[in-house]
This record gives structure tokens, sequence and C-alpha cells, in this order.
């Protein structure tokens, strides 16, 4: 009777936390919309100083390589000693404890599958760390050509207008994940708090079983155990934070560079139905072919780029994330409501994120293709038709981001995931 009842007050619980999450976001966003989305002279630097801004405090100076020689302040020191002094703390409460616990309930089935579902999910932000800390070359080069692709836009087209709209709504939604973050993690925290407070009982920010050689409601040192595990949480937060805000912008730029063309082919339809009257538009449509054609190579390099970054990391993460999923259905019967939503969502966030942006990417280049197409090809001189045909063939390459090379990042991706996780679990049971 009393599991019973334990198990309605955290489903309760669990409710009124989303509820409250939803609706808080939803205030701010009305209430900061104009601010998300003010314009910025340089939309580029803005974006890189909130990445840079939010990995300082896991102890990443420099995110993108723009200073050679890095000034060591002995407050910069001290900084970058504790944000490691935080990561050991997270390595204890996450990865060191639950191996430690694996061994101590091997070969149980149930047991052994929620260590090994811990296990994994603590990987993931370790993996995004480490991506962070290797990444700074590959990510100047890329940057630096975001600068050049805004820079050959002319002022005042209506295609640098598409594109300078494309970065702001992604600071928007940049803004919008740090907010999200925010409350998810400081609810995350202070709901043990508020349980252990008031429920008489002890009740720590995890889904665990143990901390190190001990379990975590048996170690005579609680209050030091709970300190730790928000400490370590909160490095988790952040670091994930800057990496999906860095995901976001870079997926922003090449939309943005996909829109451009896009534009650029819809100006040509208005003209082409004039051509032959008119040497001067018959003029212009020869530079905005040229320019699609330039623009549209310089397109493929730049997803080759981030492509190519996030090749590794996608493909070891979707691999992780499959493990989270299938021992997070295994464990769903035997573990607590809550345990299971958080692992549940911790595995299929990031998974819904990566397939979402590629499946944008896909579908815009698509727009992309349909535009060339429709622009007017008919009524243009058979030189300029030849180049809208040599654009048009050159789009049909699909360009999409891919994990380890194998999986390609899309919708279709995602649904095969689920059935292929529930084939395991009917297979388990």
């Amino acid at each position: 009777m009393s599991q019973t009842n334990e198990k309605t007050r955290s489903k309760v619980t669990c409710q009124i936390v989303t509820c409250g999450h939803l609706a808080t976001l939803l205030y701010f966003f009305k209430k900061y919309k104009r601010k998300l989305y003010m314009p910025n002279e340089n939309p580029i630097e803005e974006a890189k100083k909130i990445i840079s801004g939010i990995q300082q405090f896991v102890g990443i100076r420099d995110v993108f390589g723009d200073n050679k020689e890095l000034r060591w302040s002995p407050l910069s020191v001290v900084g970058i000693l504790v944000s490691w002094c935080v990561g050991v703390a997270f390595l204890y409460t996450g990865p060191f404890s639950e191996i430690m616990y694996l061994v101590s309930v091997f070969p149980d089935k149930v047991d052994s599958f929620k260590a090994v579902n811990l296990i994994s999910a603590t990987c993931v932000p370790i993996s995004k760390y480490i991506f962070m800390w290797t990444s700074r070359n590959r990510l100047k080069t890329i940057m630096k050509m975001s600068h050049e692709g805004l820079g050959v836009l002319p002022e005042g087209s209506p295609a640098r207008a598409r594109m300078l709209q494309t970065l702001h709504k992604a600071q928007g939604v940049s803004w919008l994940v740090i907010l999200n973050q925010a409350i998810v993690h400081i609810g995350y925290l202070l709901l043990p708090l508020f349980l252990t407070v008031f429920m008489n009982g002890r009740y720590l920010p995890t889904t665990g079983e143990s901390y190190g050689l001990t379990p975590k409601y048996e170690t005579p040192y609680y209050e030091a155990t709970f300190v730790i595990t928000c400490v370590a949480t909160a490095f988790s937060a952040i670091n994930q934070t800057g990496y999906i805000v860095l995901f976001v912008t870079l997926v922003a730029h090449e939309l943005g560079h996909f829109y451009v063309i896009t534009e650029t082919f819809n100006e040509i339809y208005k003209l082409s139905s004039a051509t032959r009257e008119n040497d001067d538009l018959r003029k212009e449509i020869d530079e905005k072919l040229t320019f699609c054609i330039r623009h549209h190579q310089f397109l493929i390099k730049y997803h080759g780029k981030i492509s190519e970054l996030y090749q590794a990391i996608l493909g070891a993460q979707f691999l992780i994330m499959i493990i989270v999923l299938v021992t997070t259905l295994q464990t769903m019967y035997y573990w607590h409501f809550s345990n299971t939503i958080i692992t549940g969502v911790a595995g299929i966030m990031p998974l819904t994120i990566y397939c979402f942006g590629g499946e944008l990417i896909i579908s815009t280049a698509e727009n992309m293709s349909e535009a060339i197409y429709s622009c007017g090809w008919e009524m243009m001189e058979p030189r300029q038709a030849r180049a809208v045909g040599f654009i048009l063939c050159i789009s049909q390459r699909p360009l999409h981001l891919t994990a380890a090379g194998v999986t390609t990042m899309n919708r279709d991706t995602f649904a095969n995931v689920v059935q292929a996780v529930y084939k395991i679990y009917a297979v388990f049971n």
C-alpha cells in the first residue's frame, strides 16, 4: 500500500514539475521575445560570445581558437582548477560509482541493467566535454567560413536579410535552450531538497544506487554527498548547454546558406519573364546565376566541415543513447517512476535534437532544389538554362548529417531507432 502511494505521489510530482516547467518557458518567451530576437550587428560573433561564456564555467577558455596566446591570470588558473575538481566530482558520482555498483551486483539481470543504464547516461555529457575540448581548430575554420559566407552577400539584398533573420532566430533559440536547461536542472536539484525537508526521509538528486563503495542513503556524510551531487549536476548541465547551443548555431548557419540560394532563385523567377525584352535583366540574371553556382560550392565545403566535425561524436552518442533507451525499458517495471522518466528523457532528447537538425537540413535542401527547378529556366536563353540545369544537378547530391558515416540523422532514423529499441526489449522479455 505504501509503495502504491509513493508511486502515485511521484507521478503527481512529475506532472506538477512538467506543467510548471512549460508554463515558465512560455512566460519568459512571451516577456522577452523581442529581446531574444533583437538584431545584432554581427550575430556570428554574438553566438561565439554566448558559447564561450558558457564553456568558461567548465574550464574551456578558448572554444573557437581565437586567442593564440591566452593570458593566464591567477583568477583564471583558480577557475580552471575548480572546474576540473567539479569534473572529478561528476566522474565520482556518475560512471565511477555505477561501475562499482555493476561489479557488486553482477550477474543479477535487473540491477545490472540499472547500472549499465546509468553508466551510459553519464557517458553522454563526458563525450560532449571531450568534444568541446578537442574541436578548437575545426571550429576556428568553420567560424572563419561563416564570416566569409556572410561577407559575400550584397548589402540590402533579400538573401542577406534572410540570412541575418535565420541567425537572429538561432540566437533566440539558443537563449531558450539556456533557459530550459537552467529550469530543468534547478528543479532537478531543488525537488530532492524539498522532499528531504518535508517528507522526513533522505533524497538525493541522482538516479544511481550507490556512491563509490557505499549505498547512497547509507553514507554517513549525507550533506556532503548532497553538495557533491549538486556540483556535479551543475557541471554536466553547463557543459551540455554549451554543446547544444553550438549545435543549434552551426545548423542555423548552414540553413541560412540554403535560404540564401533559395531566395536568390526566387528573385530570378521574378526577372525571368521579362528577359527577352530587357538586356539589363538578362545581365542581372547572369550575375545571380554565377553567384548561386559559387555559393553552392561554398555551401558544399561548409557542410563538409560541419559533417566532419560531428560525424564521430554523433556516432558515439548514437550508440550510447540506444543503450540508454534499451536499458530504460528493461528496468521500467523495477525502478522508481521518476528514475525511468529522467533516464528515458536523457536518452531520447539528444537523439531528438540531432534527428530534428538533420531533418531540417534535408528538407531545406529539397526546398532549394524546388526553387531552382521553378526559377523559370524554360524562358531563359539556352546558356542560362544550362547553368540552371548544372546547379540543379549538383543540388541533387544529398547533404545530411551522419552518425559515424553510417546512419543518416533524420526523422526516419528516429522512428527506426524507436522500433529497434522496442524489438530488443521484446526479445529480452
